[in-house]
Order: C-alpha cells, then sequence, then structure tokens
C-alpha cells in the first residue's frame, strides 16, 4: 500500500485539471501565436500576426504504457461526474473499480505521465520584417511513474486485498516518481539572419525564470517486498518491505498554511524553488514561389526546456537517503493523510528518518527535449506537418521527462478557420487527436479516443488529452 498511496498521492499535484509544450493541433501552425513558442522560439518570426495576446490557455494529459481504460464509462464522464446512476454510490460518489484499468502485460518497464499546463496572459509581437519579441507566463503541474516493473504496478492497482499478489517475492524492482510544480516567466527574442524572396532562416532564443512551487521525487535503487495476509486479524493485510534502499526528496510548502497553487506564485519570495531555464531554436522557411509571404517548406530545430530548479530550504524542503530492512505498511497508516506531502511525511516516520539526516536540498531537472518539425504546403490551405519530440533526460535523472513522441498533422487553415488532425505514435500507443481554431481561440485533443473511450464502445484508451484557449490577434501586414 506504500507504492498506491505515495503514487496517488503524487498525482494530486496535478489533480486540479487532471512536461509539457504539444498542442499537437496548433502549436506547429503559423497562427498558433504564443503557442508556437513553446515548440520552437524561432517560430516567432513565422507567425502570421503582428500582435498576439494570450489570455488564457490550458492543456491536461494523461498518457501510460501500464494500463487500459476500461470502466462502463468515458474518462470524460468520471471527470464531469456524468455517469449512469447504477455506477454511483450511496452518498452519489462515483464507483471505479480495480478491473476498470486494464493491464497491458509485455515483461517491460512502465512509465506513466500526468501534467496540467496553464499558460497566462503572454504577448508576441513583430517588429517589422526581422525581429520578434515575446513574453509570456505559465503554470506547470507534473507527476510520473518511469521505469517500473509489471509485478509493483499490479500492487498498486489492486491494492492489498488481492490473494493472487500474497507472499510473491518481489526483488530489485528500480524505479523513479518525479513531481515538480512551478511558474514560469519567460522572454523570447527571434530573429532573421537570413532573409529574401526565397528563403528564410530565423533563429531564437526563450529565457526562463522560474519559480518552484512544490515538487518530490523518489529514486529506488533497490526494493524487495512481499504482500502478506495479517494473521493476526481477519481481512486484514499489509506491505512487508524486506529491503529497500532509495533516495526521497519533497516540499511542504503547501502543506504549510494550506498554501494553493496560482500564477501569484511568480512573485512570492518564499517559494522553497528557484532556477532559470531556456529554449534555443532554429527555423527555415522555403517560400512559395506564388506568394513570398507564404511558405512551401519550413523546417524547425529546437532545444526545450533546458535548465532546472534548485530546492533549498530548512523549513519546506526535505531529502533522504534510504536504506532500510524489515518495515510494515498497512493502510491504516494513511487513513488521516491529506495530499502528497502528508504522505511522503507518513513515509518519512514510518522509515525513522530524522532530521538530523534532512539535507534539505535538491535539483529537480526540466524536461529537456530535442524538437523537430517540418511543415509542408500541399496547396489551397492544405499542410502536412511531421513533429518529433525526443526526451533527453537520463531515466535515473531527478527530473521531470518529455515524453518522446512523433506525430503526423494533415491540417486545412486560413487566417479565419483552421482545423487539424494530429495522428501520434507516444509510449507505443497509436492516438487520434483533433482540433478546430476560429480566429485566435482553439480547442482541440490529442487523444480523441482517450475523452470518448470507455469499454462499453470497445475503446480503451491508454491516456487521454484536451485543450484550449482564447486570444486577442492582429494580422501582419503583408511587405
Amino acid at each position: 500500500m506504500l507504492f498506491r498511496w505515495l503514487y496517488f498521492g503524487l498525482l494530486c499535484l496535478i489533480i486540479p485539471l487532471a512536461s509539457a509544450q504539444n498542442l499537437l493541433g496548433v502549436s506547429a501552425s503559423p497562427y498558433g501565436g504564443t503557442q508556437s513558442l513553446y515548440l520552437n522560439p524561432a517560430f516567432a518570426m513565422d507567425s502570421k500576426y503582428g500582435f498576439y495576446l494570450n489570455l488564457a490557455a490550458g492543456d491536461a494529459h494523461l498518457n501510460n504504457d501500464y494500463f487500459r481504460y476500461q470502466a462502463p464509462y468515458s474518462l470524460a464522464g468520471l471527470v464531469l461526474k456524468r455517469v449512469p446512476d447504477q455506477y454511483k454510490l450511496s452518498d452519489g460518489a462515483i464507483l471505479f473499480r480495480p478491473e476498470y484499468l486494464g493491464e497491458v502485460p509485455n515483461g517491460e518497464p512502465k512509465s506513466i505521465t500526468g501534467w496540467t499546463d496553464l499558460r497566462g496572459p503572454s504577448l508576441l509581437l513583430r517588429l517589422g520584417q526581422g525581429v520578434a519579441v515575446g513574453l509570456s507566463t505559465r503554470l506547470r503541474a507534473v507527476a510520473q511513474v518511469s521505469n517500473a516493473s509489471e509485478s509493483l504496478l499490479s500492487v498498486v492497482r489492486a491494492g492489498l486485498e488481492d490473494d493472487r499478489l500474497y507472499n510473491i517475492p518481489n526483488r530489485d524492482n528500480q524505479f523513479a516518481i518525479n513531481t515538480n510544480t512551478y511558474a514560469e516567466i519567460g522572454l523570447s527574442l527571434a530573429g532573421a539572419i537570413l532573409q529574401d524572396d526565397y528563403q528564410q532562416l530565423s533563429v531564437g532564443i526563450t529565457v526562463k525564470r522560474l519559480q518552484g512551487i512544490t515538487a518530490g521525487f523518489l529514486k529506488n535503487n533497490g526494493l524487495s517486498y512481499r504482500v502478506l495476509a495479517d494473521t493476526a486479524s481477519t481481512d486484514n493485510y499489509y506491505l512487508q518491505v524486506d529491503q529497500f534502499n532509495a533516495e526521497l526528496g519533497y516540499t511542504t510548502y503547501l502543506q504549510d498554511r494550506n498554501r494553493s497553487v496560482s500564477l501569484r506564485q511568480l512573485f512570492d519570495g518564499n517559494n522553497p524553488g528557484r532556477g532559470w531555464g531556456a529554449d534555443l531554436g532554429l527555423s527555415y522557411q522555403l517560400k512559395s514561389a506564388d506568394d513570398p509571404d507564404r511558405y512551401a517548406l519550413r523546417l524547425g530545430i529546437a532545444l526545450t526546456d533546458l535548465g532546472s530548479i534548485r530546492y533549498r530550504s530548512d523549513q519546506y524542503v526535505q531529502r533522504y537517503a534510504v536504506n532500510t530492512t524489515g518495515q510494515q505498511f498497512t493502510a491504516d497508516d494513511f487513513k488521516e493523510t491529506k495530499g502528497s506531502e502528508e504522505i511522503a511525511d507518513v513515509i518519512r516516520d514510518k522509515l525513522g528518518l530524522t532530521e538530523a539526516s534532512n539535507t534539505a536540498r535538491f535539483t529537480s531537472g526540466l524536461p529537456t527535449a530535442l524538437s523537430v518539425n517540418a511543415d509542408v504546403h500541399i496547396g489551397s490551405g492544405f499542410y502536412l506537418t511531421g513533429t518529433l519530440l525526443q526526451n533527453l533526460r537520463a531515466k535515473d535523472a531527478i527530473a521531470i521527462h518529455q515524453p518522446s513522441l512523433i506525430s503526423v498533422s494533415p491540417r486545412l487553415e486560413t487566417s479565419t478557420f483552421g482545423v487539424a488532425l494530429p495522428l501520434t505514435l507516444l509510449n507505443n500507443s497509436f492516438m487520434v487527436g483533433t482540433s478546430i481554431r476560429v480566429g485566435p481561440v482553439f480547442l482541440g485533443t490529442d487523444n480523441l479516443f482517450g475523452m470518448i473511450g470507455s469499454n462499453s464502445n470497445n475503446l480503451r484508451p491508454r491516456g487521454a488529452d484536451i485543450y484550449a484557449g482564447l486570444a486577442l490577434a492582429s494580422l501582419r501586414r503583408k511587405p
């Protein structure tokens, strides 16, 4: 039960809506405005807008390669609490059984990622034909489990009540859990270093100041455990940890004074984390022979989310080296806990970790990634976009990891309207998305089946995704 509570507790950090900067139906478009900056800061020079003011945009995302969602109602119904009455309990709570998450066994280590990405007021301006500047605000919350064994996740999924898991020794389960919630303010600058009627080569950079609000990690170096029945008490079970060698770190900033997460943390001097980040990008356009203001081909390459956040506070930061044997964990240990920070405190106390062994600092890396993009204008407003996002963080790093993906997105767009159909391979799973844009306002998903899929319609998705944005913009005047 240690891992079930820890895992779901850590996910509480991202549940306010449900690493990342996908928005694949919008971000690669020259009508993406500030949303394109997160994919490649050089794309500021390719914007069709002379002025773009993002009022608010957001993305909520979940993906994994361990389970399929197979409840008799959709994830959208679960989130909105609109499910048939037969799946509600007497107090109105929604019934959710372990078997609603079907395992995908193949013997390989598993990963699970959830994030929310809230983009606050942000501005993009084109200054003449050769320079563009941007100012952006953003709040990101991410939780990940990586390199976890199937046997360990089976305990997480089923809890301690499944007697098929009893007294089966599990050794050397190496996995990592990382969470990070932070605010950022970014300054972007892009310019054309080669520009004529036939081609344009642009370079862009975004520098980010980061405010770390809360974070946590559990880096497991060696674990041996068994699930056992309590012979002294009927229907009680516990997790027997025979050996545990790990590093544990977390913050208690939100727990103190019941603080909430918001963009106001950008200006809160009490935040336990500080850091810097950067995006670097290049963009090349081969311009259309018929219209030099439109490209026939655009290529982009960027390094995104370089940097890290250093959490350091004697009051709010905990970090311990764990090396213990013969520990027991039961469900009762966590009955009164609320949120991941309280769960981490219980684990610390159960493991006998004292303040004397607390180093009170750790560094959490950003989801550094390689972003490669190719956009081809087929004709009559039709485009075909290919996007590659490749994680560059080591699997055992104390850092958030950008899930690697490859996507192809056909789209139709004009200055007033756009529709895209992203087709994406992520975590060995194929996803179909869709998005619609009216002027600078957009709504979309990179995983449509994840929103509507259930056991009832035989669509059993491995994740879900939804995003939307509201902005004001004016088109750039042609030269």
